[in-house]
């Protein structure tokens, strides 16, 4: 009789926490936020020993809201159902679109080379650089329509600054192995063009 009440008194507790988490107006706003970037499971449960409990997903940075919390969880109204997050995935405010690398900033240049792969790297290959007595070199697009980037990094992948076709003279300031530094003599622009596309 006692295993009887004891079940009902829990079966009401949940129907009375399921009836609140219908009432946004009580509710926190919280956003998802997985270490991984990968979903944040919802269960029926609160209990993460299998997956048996799982009643759907959170994306990373979305947002939920949440009827309060403990152990661990939080509560909140899915699909009309009651249902539990892990707490320690929650955020007040709205995350950074996720970065594999575990900054919060998003990238706006990647410094990669085929000489260079890490910033210790770029540094040696700047600190190489030979200052040289100005000279012009010619841009030389692999097609004759084509044209070619000065880059503000010794890098493919470094924001361009410029345009230039074929014919169009620049000046060498600085010499490093696959790049040369060069100053446009038009609009006194500096900055990287890759050695095989000047001659």
């Amino acid at each position: 009789m006692k295993r009887i009440l004891g079940l009902t008194l829990a079966v009401m507790l949940l129907a009375v926490l399921a009836s609140t988490a219908v009432s946004e107006s009580q509710g926190t706003d919280m956003y998802v936020c997985t270490k991984n970037g990968k979903v944040l499971l919802v269960r029926s449960s609160q209990s993460a020993k299998d997956d048996s409990n799982v009643i759907g997903t959170l994306s990373y940075g979305q947002k939920v809201i949440i009827y309060g919390h403990q152990n661990g969880w939080a509560l909140i109204d899915y699909g009309n159902t009651a249902g539990y997050i892990m707490y320690r995935f929650l955020v007040k405010e709205k995350p950074a679109p996720y970065n594999p690398s575990g900054s919060t900033e998003q990238k706006t240049n990647v410094f990669t080379t085929k000489d260079a792969s890490t910033v210790d790297q770029l540094n040696k290959l700047l600190v190489s650089a030979r200052i040289v007595p100005p000279y012009t070199v010619t841009v030389r697009p692999t097609r004759a329509s084509g044209w070619v980037y000065m880059r503000w990094f010794p890098s493919k992948s470094a924001q361009e600054m410029a345009t230039f076709s074929g014919n169009y003279e620049l000046t060498v300031i600085a010499e490093l192995r696959d790049w040369y530094q060069v100053s446009d003599p038009a609009t006194g622009k500096v900055g990287f063009i890759y050695k095989s596309y000047v001659q």
